[in-house]
């Protein structure tokens, strides 16, 4: 029986219980509920159904801050380095920025900031995670716990890091030109699960466990496992050597990064040789991907939907998410390899005994049909 059927079924049976009870403003409140419920539902399987989140704590402060500050919501921007920003004066005198809602997402966030030659951000401190990429540098952020010493990240082009939790921080430019910080937050769960900015932004609590200025905080780096590094900052993402990992495409390669103790985040690099496609997979993370180097597409779409698929043309710059529970797959048909930074959230879904990924280990027909376009065209212009 479909879902509309059975929604059709419950509303006549509350109707004819309600309309004998002589009730009609309550049965036109419990209609528009059961409506508002059946338009929530997303079918993620053959028999499972997703219901999407609907006036959350996040969602109650996002209407508020779209009044505040400049704000991005959708799939995909075509380059983080060119789109245009706005002015945002709680992030610190002359800076402009954009934040960035990302489909339905309730766990992630982004930010992209930018700083003005030899100028900085307000500092901050916050309860939730943070990975930052830049573009562009030389600059430096100052990390301080407290009545600890204050320590120094000097950063550049290409450099990924991660800010401690709720440790105090502000980015400084040491550059003659703008840069650019591309950061991924959890801040979205964070405040879901207390429903109170003053516990995220006014938290005088500290994590030593994470950080307690150590000597060694930025030279640590200790290989967990094959495709796994326990470091606190990466100098150059693109330049990085990366593990093989053949088990999502033949000649892939990856690098996953645990980093100031985050346990909500997580960071890793994934590089695909020329004329290669990755396989097709989803998961119940979310999952912000940033294109480092190549050209080349992606697409996603619901499951059992392809027609109803998102492509996503990309290059270095280029940002774009996959829906919750939407499968994706990064194709590149250039001539070069290709190299993307994601940052998702699969630890935490894990531990909290969420976490689902699949993967298709044979392409659907209309894949492999564009993918041969694609390769005709590059190779013979049409």
């Amino acid at each position: 029986m479909s879902n509309l059927i059975i929604l059709l079924f419950v509303l006549s049976a509350v109707s004819i219980v309600l309309l004998r009870t002589a009730r009609p403003d309550i049965l036109k409140r419990v209609i528009n509920r059961l409506l508002e419920l059946g338009a929530r539902r997303e079918r993620i399987g053959p028999t499972t159904i997703r219901v999407v989140p609907h006036d959350t704590p996040y969602d109650i402060w996002l209407a508020k801050a779209k009044t505040e500050i400049p704000v991005f919501e959708g799939l995909a921007i075509g380059d983080v380095r060119s789109v245009d920003l706005q002015p945002w004066p709680a992030m610190g005198e002359g800076v402009k920025g954009l934040y960035l809602r990302f489909a339905d997402y309730q766990i992630t966030d982004g930010r992209i900031v930018e700083i003005q030659p030899h100028k900085e951000t307000r500092p901050q401190r916050h309860m939730f995670e943070m990975g930052i990429y830049s573009f562009g540098g030389p600059g430096h952020t100052i990390v301080q716990q407290e009545e600890e010493p204050p320590q120094r990240i000097d950063w550049n082009h290409r450099s990924l890091f991660s800010i401690p939790l709720n440790a105090c921080y502000q980015h400084f430019s040491d550059s003659e030109e703008p840069i650019r910080l591309l950061s991924v937050t959890s801040f979205p769960f964070v405040l879901n699960a207390t429903n109170n900015e003053k516990f995220v932004f006014e938290n005088p609590f500290l994590f030593t466990n994470r950080y307690n200025a150590e000597d060694d905080y930025l030279r640590r780096r200790h290989n967990v496992r094959k495709n796994l590094t326990r470091t606190n900052f990466v100098p150059d993402a693109v330049a990085y050597e990366l593990d093989k990992q053949d088990d999502r495409g033949k000649g892939a390669s990856h690098m996953g990064w645990v980093m100031s103790g985050n346990t909500m985040l997580n960071l890793h690099v994934s590089e695909m040789p020329a004329k290669m496609h990755k396989k097709a997979h989803r998961h119940s993370s979310d999952a912000f991907v940033l294109i480092l180097s190549g050209e080349g597409y992606s697409v996603t779409w619901p499951d059992g939907a392809y027609y109803k698929r998102v492509r996503v043309d990309w290059h270095e710059g280029t940002l774009f998410v996959p829906p919750i529970y939407w499968y994706h797959k990064h194709l590149n048909p250039g001539s070069e390899p290709a190299r993307y930074l994601a940052i998702n959230a699969p630890i935490l879904v894990q531990n909290l005994g969420l976490r689902f990924t699949d993967q298709l280990e044979v392409d659907l027909p209309e894949i492999e049909e564009e993918w041969a376009r694609e390769i005709m065209k590059r190779a013979y212009g049409k």
